[in-house]
This record gives structure tokens, C-alpha cells and sequence, in this order.
């Protein structure tokens, strides 16, 4: 029997860890990571709840390796931090676990089964509040390969994904625990599948509704160098924004609107700055696009991660500086907190940001308030995170209800609709120019949670503290007997 039981809490860890080590990182099989927590909460009542925050912290830690090449190679991390932030991830899976136990013991199978979603999202607002990195990392972007389940972001922000997926989950684990009476089991399937089913019907009517739009052509571009040549020179960076000239020149297709170039083409001092400006306002005035490049701008005061536009009449229109840097990686200065450059088009009108400034909720959803129906993105991204990090961007466009344009050197040159369906996409390759043209649907739109703002986060952080409060109000009854050891795991 004990041998029986041994076979059994591995295969649960070792499928955990499976699930998550493909259903999560940087090319998420997205199913998976509905089912990836399931067979840990449905053996944790089984289990004293040392043994079973052990086994959930090492499946989880497991799961996380699928970041390991990435963070350690692409990024740089030195590898105790990485680690550590894996520790730190598996630790609060496993607190999820323990929350969802000890609510299975005394026969609160509702409760149990909204516990996990109810944590997670709870862990996952503090993390983007607290953290330098804010939405990174959070499990919600590996859904977004499942359109009709993200559109519950246009309600409820990124918060809503997550917490469908982990309610499945703490669903299926409590059903499969053995827990309860067919009543409770009854309750938590009804409830379960009515929100499921909620969710995904307003997903396909949002996808199949047709607002009325207008069409913007837009052209991306891009190319990938060695690192020596972006720390090069400033003859080496005049003579690649040259290049760049002329690659709109000859790929820029006839009635194209806007042109967009990647993040940090090149590094130039304010003297220099003139003529990369007469460059591209000549580029501008030759194709009849708008140019949007960025650089990095080396002035008196300071260096500037920068968003820079020209207009069609070959003049310089807006200079936006990056909100939010790499903590680490980039020695530039922010830009200014308040600061939102909105471009005037015939579609509407657009607002400017800068790669990691996508992961910011906040920033996209003022320039919604603000009237932007497309982002404008110029990115940089590591290669390996190329999808995850446009798909971050894109789930802003969901959440907000504008489209998006955003060339991601070392990554993927991608414009999307205000649905996050992709309307053309070209990945990058080193030493040679790569260009994408789309025809763009955008639409005159603010959704609930651009109006709203995170209230299904803070509505998640408050159902938590009733959970809590209840769990510590019925310390005292007695449990329900899953199995004969339950006694002894008390």
C-alpha cells in the first residue's frame, strides 16, 4: 500500500512538472497549464501538508527550467537569481496548494475550488505592483494562442485569463481528490462550467462582432546586427540609419501611412542628432509615410531611450522617451511619468511607446482613456522571448481595444487588431533587412477595462481575505475524512 502510494505522489509531481515545463515559458502549448496544477491538489489531501508543500514546490520549481537558457543566456542573469526566483515561484505555487488542502480537509469543496484562482491572481497583482518588471512573467500570456479566451481582458484585464485557467484547475483537482458528497461535487461542476462557458461565449461574440473600422497601411522594418556594431562608432551608427533611409525608400509600398522602425537603431550625440533627423524627415517627405525610429539619444543631461517621428511634409513631429528601462541592462533615463505622445492619423489617433513599456498596464491603458486606437512599438527584443514579448504587447491591444504596430529587432516585426489577431507577422534574421506591410483595422473604442481598471484584481485580493478569514473562523470543526491518514496530517 505505502509502495502504491510512494508510485502515486510521484506520478503527481512528475506530471505537474511535465505540464508546466510545456505549458508554460517561451513557446507555451497553452491547454497544458490547465491541467498542470491538477494532479498535486487532488493528492495533497492525502498527504501531510509538509510532504505535500514539498512535492508542489519541487514539481513547480521543475516546471520553471523551461526559463533556465533564456534567462541565463539570453538575459544574463547571474544563475543564484534565477534560482531564487524560481524558489520564490514554486514556494507560492505550493502556499496555493496548501490553501486549496487544508479547505478539501474540512469539507469546503466550493471554497477549495475558488481558493487557487483566488491566491494566484492575488500573488500575481502584488508581483506587478512590487515588481521592476511588472506583468513579466505572468501565466496569463500563455494563453494567448486561445482568442476566445483572452478577450476577457477587454473586462477584466490580464487578471481574468489567469484566473479561468487556475479555476479549471482547482476545479479538476478538487473533483479528483475523492473529496466530499455528490451535492458539493454537483455545486463545484455547475459553477465551474457556467463560468467557462460565460467566458468563452462572450469571447466568440466579441471575435465575430463587427464596430465599424478604418484601414491604415503600415509597414515595418528592420535588421538585425552584432551588438559591436549598436556599441560602436557614431560613423558606424550614421551609416546604419543611412542603410535604414534607404530601406524605406525601396520597400515602402505606395500608399503606406506609417513606417516603423525598431527600438535603439543606433546610439548618436546631440550634435550628430540634425542629421539623422534631415535623413529620415527626407525619407518621410519621399514616400509619404510617417517615419517612427528609435535611438538613443546622448545629451548633456543624460543618455534617452527614444521614439522619434517624422512626418510626411519631412519634418520632425515627436520625440517620446522610454517610460520603463531594464533594470541592469539599459544605463539610460526614464522618461518623464506623465508623459504620453499621441500622433494625429486619418484612422484616429496613435500612441507611442517602447518595448518594455508594453508590460505596463497602466501606461497603455492611459493612452486609451486617452483616444489611441494603435500603439506604436519599436522593440528590441532577446531572440528566444520573441513571441512571448509580442504577445505581451499584444494582450495590451486586447485589454484596451486598440491595434498594434510594433517592430521588435531580434524578434518579430508584428501588427495585430484590437482582438489580438496577428495581421501579418515576419520574424527577423541577423545581417539583412527584413520588412512586413499590412493593411490594419482600427477601431474607436474603450473598453470596461480601460474605464474600469484593475477591479477584478482587487476583487480577487478581496475574496482571498474572506477565504481567509472563513478558513480561520472554521479552524476549530472537525475535518472530513478523505483517508485514513487525514487524522494524523492535522
Amino acid at each position: 500500500m505505502k509502495s502504491f502510494k510512494l508510485l502515486l505522489v510521484i506520478a503527481a509531481g512528475t506530471a505537474t512538472a511535465v505540464l508546466s515545463y510545456f505549458g508554460t515559458g517561451l513557446h507555451p502549448i497553452w491547454p497544458l497549464l490547465w491541467f498542470a496544477p491538477v494532479p498535486i491538489i487532488a493528492i495533497a489531501p492525502q498527504l501531510r501538508a509538509g510532504h505535500a508543500f514539498a512535492l508542489a514546490s519541487v514539481a513547480w520549481f521543475f516546471g520553471q527550467m523551461n526559463l533556465w537558457n533564456h534567462l541565463a543566456h539570453g538575459i544574463s542573469l547571474p544563475w543564484p537569481v534565477i534560482v531564487i526566483s524560481f524558489l520564490t515561484s514554486a514556494v507560492i505555487f505550493a502556499l496555493g496548494v496548501l490553501l486549496v488542502r487544508s479547505f478539501l480537509l474540512r469539507g469546503s469543496l466550493l471554497l477549495a475550488a475558488i481558493a487557487f484562482p483566488l491566491f494566484w491572481i492575488t500573488c500575481e497583482y502584488v508581483t506587478a505592483i512590487l515588481s521592476p518588471h511588472a506583468t513579466y512573467g505572468n501565466l496569463a500570456y500563455t494563453q494567448m494562442d486561445c482568442l476566445s479566451l483572452i478577450q476577457i481582458a477587454s473586462v477584466t484585464g490580464i487578471w481574468g485569463i489567469s484566473f479561468v485557467v487556475f479555476l479549471f484547475a482547482g476545479a479538476a483537482g478538487v473533483l479528483l481528490s475523492g473529496a466530499g458528497n455528490r451535492p458539493q461535487r454537483r455545486m463545484v461542476t455547475i459553477v465551474t462550467a457556467v463560468v467557462l462557458c460565460a467566458v468563452f461565449f462572450f469571447g466568440g461574440w466579441r471575435l465575430r462582432s463587427n464596430p465599424p473600422v478604418r484601414v491604415i497601411a503600415i509597414t515595418l522594418i528592420a535588421k538585425d546586427v552584432p551588438m559591436s556594431v549598436y556599441l560602436g562608432s557614431e560613423p558606424q551608427a550614421l551609416d546604419l540609419f543611412r542603410e535604414y533611409a534607404d530601406e524605406i525608400r525601396r520597400v515602402t509600398p505606395t500608399g503606406a501611412e506609417l513606417v516603423v522602425l525598431p527600438e535603439k537603431v543606433g546610439r548618436v550625440t546631440e550634435n550628430v542628432l540634425p542629421e539623422v533627423d534631415s535623413a529620415f524627415a527626407s525619407a518621410a517627405a519621399a514616400t509619404g509615410a510617417m517615419i517612427d525610429i528609435g535611438l538613443v539619444r546622448r545629451t548633456s543631461s543624460g543618455a534617452f531611450n527614444s521614439s522619434r517621428v517624422y512626418t510626411p511634409n519631412g519634418k520632425l513631429q515627436a520625440n517620446y522617451d522610454k517610460h520603463h528601462l531594464l533594470l541592469g541592462v539599459e544605463p539610460e533615463q526614464p522618461g518623464k511619468p506623465d508623459e504620453r505622445v499621441l500622433l494625429n492619423l486619418s484612422t484616429g489617433r496613435a500612441g507611442l511607446q517602447i518595448c518594455k513599456d508594453m508590460d505596463f498596464p497602466k501606461l497603455s491603458r492611459q493612452y486609451a482613456q486617452d483616444g489611441a486606437n494603435l500603439l506604436v512599438v519599436p522593440a528590441w527584443d532577446f531572440d528566444l522571448d520573441r513571441w512571448l514579448h509580442a504577445r505581451m504587447a499584444m494582450l495590451r491591444g486586447v485589454e484596451n481595444g486598440f491595434a498594434l504596430a510594433r517592430t521588435g529587432r531580434n524578434g518579430l516585426l508584428t501588427l495585430s487588431d484590437n482582438r489580438g489577431r496577428i495581421l501579418a507577422e515576419k520574424a527577423t534574421v541577423p545581417g539583412q533587412f527584413v520588412s512586413v506591410s499590412g493593411k490594419v483595422n482600427v477601431v474607436r473604442e474603450k473598453t470596461f477595462y480601460t474605464r474600469t481598471g484593475d477591479w477584478f484584481a482587487w476583487l480577487c485580493v478581496l475574496g482571498l481575505v474572506v477565504l481567509l478569514i472563513s478558513r480561520v473562523s472554521s479552524a476549530s470543526r472537525r475535518p472530513l475524512n478523505i483517508a485514513a491518514n487525514h487524522r494524523s496530517s492535522r
